[in-house]
């Protein structure tokens, strides 16, 4: 092809690709939106309502008990994002602050899944067979796309 007519075609060819790649961020953006973690004591009411009513009191009454270690648990582990991502977009990288605050939110994790599965051993064993059986029907992820039917 002469210079002339390959001319001819780069401007179509720019504006089909710069329309494609556009297209291409719009619909798939290169990272999800954050969105807010979700307010374990409106998870509690799901699941409470799913019980039968005895059962649902039972729950209630244990996360009561653990409310304040658990929301402090989970405040501290879903604030460890905008920690690491503040280390990232520094203009010098503080590793030893990294590994630091890497080993901060393992234990922040750590101990919030420690706190839900003493909820859960308190719980479940005071649970009636109804009670136990709704809880393993509990889907966490009604709607389309939820991993159990």
């Amino acid at each position: 092809m002469t210079l002339p007519r390959l001319s001819r075609w780069l401007l179509p060819l720019s504006l089909a690709l710069n329309v494609f790649l556009g297209t291409l961020a719009v619909l798939h953006p290169p990272f999800p939106p954050r969105h807010e973690p979700p307010d374990p004591a409106q998870i509690v009411e799901r699941i409470a309502a799913s019980l039968p009513p005895a059962d649902a009191v039972i729950l209630r009454r244990v996360f009561a008990a653990h409310a304040a270690d658990l929301d402090r648990a989970a405040r501290d582990f879903h604030a460890m994002p905008d920690r690491i991502l503040a280390l990232l977009a520094a203009p010098r990288l503080d590793e030893d602050a990294l590994r630091a605050v890497m080993a901060a939110n393992r234990e922040a994790h750590a101990r919030l899944d420690d706190i839900l599965g003493l909820i859960v051993v308190e719980v479940v064993p005071r649970l009636s067979p109804e009670g136990r059986a709704a809880l393993a029907r509990f889907n966490p992820h009604p709607g389309p796309g939820g991993p159990r039917p």
